[in-house]
């Protein structure tokens, strides 16, 4: 990656607006400057860098009047470079500027500058404005996202808030969700790295497939044409409007040969554009709003009522708009009681058999593993959420089988990677050749296969371990013939007083210790309880520190909590036990007699496998020297001496609980 610097210039503290300065070699580019009354806290952001002559592009990615009105004033204070628009750009701006102006499609999309880095520009129609875009750099993966990850004012600590913020963001800008579903696709080519939006925190690396994924799910529609017209005394809605949000939910799930089915021959006429909408009907207002669900009642029952029910609770939060009165009616209260819970559980299969031709590709693809198609890791640890504890027969219980190739990088070397990637494809097929119906199989996060199997016993785990062992070596279906390592644990080895989610982190993680250790020991190597001679651990922290008196205190600090110390003199030891364990977090006193801890932190940022691992300093002297340093190498945390052993474990716990929800 070339030498670059992104700057991020707060222009609004309420809503945390920001612009931001990409510098890139000799040039600079400021993207979206804001508007004039912004003006003095840009160019006090901008100064401490460069004056605002030495920039030679601005990217409007908006023509919106808090995009645009700066401009006037910024050529007063001396800019002379190209202002970068969309199409329209040039007619917002023609009465301000006379030339200097060229649209992204000129540009045919993309800005090549001098040393060779590019800008694309990707159109993003009504994200909130009909003519906007954003900006990918593709130099280090980030993306200048505009409204696509804005958010309103929220708990920059907190992942759930940051979602919620997003997602109420553009419940209040943008018209209709697929807008936002649309920009999702034109970005799925693109490595995303970091996100800067309009408005509020950027979003890092870890962070970035969560919040896509968030974003895919949101549910909104034309939640500005909810209400047709205010007044004093009360708000008339647009209720066709917000039943067509109703169907629109109801194709999610059912064919639309079904839906249309439901509303034949009745007083609600539909019609098929890309989605089903009411074409005509002989009621308004709340007579309409009534009867329509009452059709789906007659027709459905309390399945398909029960389906839009959080979504008429979010009208009726949001608006005041009242229930529909069948949803009032005691009759519907007495059916639901009525249902039977395994007539329900059977309707709810067969919707998810037919749902599976219809599940979103781009979607389904980041839950599956590209190689073997199966669900990944984390589809694993949400079924596992939902299911952990749930009954279990006398005597049965859970486990997981952890299946690795021995030898896999040797195989990758010897034939390539594409070999490799066979010889895993080849493992599921024997997987699934010899596991049963009820067995499920996902893709462990790394070259490995993790097997679930439910409502066994202990030694069931065992013999169907010991069979897939033998299987696999004497397949011959693999280039050459292989050994796998496996490890086995159980829902009965857990600690019973943590939470489902601590539960479901150390199954998860002991069985990947446990396969580590198989390995270890040789090829074709099965290990479970009985055969594991190692403590059970949580993980491993890395400390880089001579004092002695610290280093005592902090194995005792983690052995409460089931971590392990490993101890390193110098950054050149710490390196190598980072490549030996797979490590949780590095805590790193800033003086060591050789090279100091930034120097560390500096080393690993250039290593794509350690860069992320949670990097703590800690010294006697906190100060901003120290802090502007962390900074820039992206540690995650200061800690001053003497450390409170409560706030250094508090972190690293909520690191365990982020790993959870991965």
């Amino acid at each position: 990656m070339k030498n670059s610097k992104i700057i991020i210039i707060p222009l609004e503290k309420e809503v945390n607006r920001n612009s931001y300065l990409l510098i890139e070699g000799k040039e600079a580019i400021l993207i979206d400057p804001g508007s004039k009354h912004h003006l003095p806290k840009l160019l006090a952001g901008l100064n401490k860098y460069m004056s605002i002559q030495y920039i030679q592009y601005i990217i409007l990615q908006s023509n919106d009047f808090l995009n645009i009105s700066s401009i006037s004033s910024l050529l007063e204070q001396g800019f002379q470079g190209k202002i970068i628009v969309n199409e329209i750009g040039p007619s917002y701006l023609q009465e301000i500027i006379d030339g200097n102006i060229i649209t992204i499609e000129d540009l045919n999309y993309e800005l090549k500058l001098s040393n060779g880095s590019i800008l694309k520009f990707i159109q993003t129609p009504f994200m909130p404005f009909p003519e906007t875009y954003v900006t990918y750099y593709s130099d280090n993966n980030t993306l200048f996202s505009g409204h696509l990850a804005s958010q309103i004012p929220h708990d920059y600590e907190d992942l759930a808030e940051l979602k919620m913020a997003i997602n109420n963001f553009h419940e209040a800008v943008i018209p209709n969700v697929e807008f936002v579903r649309n920009t999702l696709k034109s970005l799925k080519e693109f490595e995303l790295k970091r996100i800067y939006p309009r408005l509020g925190y950027s979003i890092k690396f870890n962070n970035i497939k969560k919040i896509l994924n968030s974003i895919a799910t949101y549910d909104f529609y034309n939640t500005q044409q909810v209400v047709l017209q205010k007044t004093s005394n009360n708000r008339n809605f647009n209720f066709i409007a917000i039943c067509n949000h109703m169907l629109k939910r109801l194709e999610i799930i059912y064919d639309k040969a079904e839906i249309i089915n439901v509303f034949k021959n009745t007083s609600i006429k539909l019609e098929k554009t890309p989605s089903l909408e009411i074409k005509s009907t002989e009621y308004n207002g709340y007579k309409l709003w009534n009867r329509f669900f009452e059709i789906i009642y007659n027709k459905k029952g309390v399945v398909w009522l029960d389906l839009l029910a959080p979504i008429l609770k979010k009208y009726n939060s949001l608006y005041n708009i009242d229930l529909p009165s069948i949803y009032t009616l005691k009759t519907i209260s007495q059916a639901r009681k009525l249902s039977k819970l395994d007539e329900v559980k059977s309707n709810l299969e067969e919707k998810i058999k037919n749902l599976q031709g219809k599940v979103n590709d781009t979607l389904d693809k980041l839950l599956r593993c590209p190689i073997t198609n199966l669900y990944n890791e984390r589809v694993l640890r949400q079924h596992l959420m939902n299911n952990f504890d749930q009954p279990l027969k006398e005597n049965k219980s859970r486990g997981l089988i952890f299946i690795q190739v021995d030898h896999l990088a040797s195989i990758n070397q010897k034939y390539g990677n594409e070999i490799g990637d066979e010889t895993i494809r080849n493992l599921v097929h024997l997987i699934n050749q010899v596991k049963g119906e009820e067995t499920l199989v996902f893709k462990q996060n790394g070259p490995g296969v993790i097997v679930y199997k439910h409502q066994v016993e202990q030694k069931q785990l065992s013999t169907f371990a010991l069979k897939l062992r033998n299987v696999i070596q004497e397949a011959t279906v693999f280039i050459e013939p292989i050994t796998v390592s496996i490890s086995i644990v159980s829902k009965d080895e857990l600690e019973e007083n943590l939470s489902l989610e601590e539960r479901i982190a150390q199954i998860i993680e002991l069985g990947s210790m446990r396969i580590e250790r198989a390995k270890k020991k040789g090829v074709g190597q099965i290990i479970d309880k009985d055969s594991d001679d190692f403590d059970y651990i949580e993980g491993y922290i890395l400390l880089i520190d001579e004092d002695e008196t610290n280093q005592n205190l902090m194995i005792k600090i983690f052995e409460r909590i089931h971590y392990k110390v490993l101890l390193a003199k110098d950054i050149y030891e710490a390196y190598s036990l980072v490549e030996s364990y797979k490590v949780d977090v590095i805590i790193s006193e800033i003086n060591l007699s050789k090279l100091d801890g930034f120097q560390f932190k500096r080393r690993l940022n250039e290593s794509q496998f350690y860069k992320d691992i949670p990097f703590i300093i800690t010294s006697h002297h906190k100060n901003l020297d120290v802090i502007m340093r962390c900074n820039v190498l992206g540690v995650d945390a200061i800690l001053q001496k003497p450390i409170i052993p409560e706030e250094l474990v508090g972190y690293v716990q909520r690191l365990r609980l982020k790993r959870v929800e991965e």
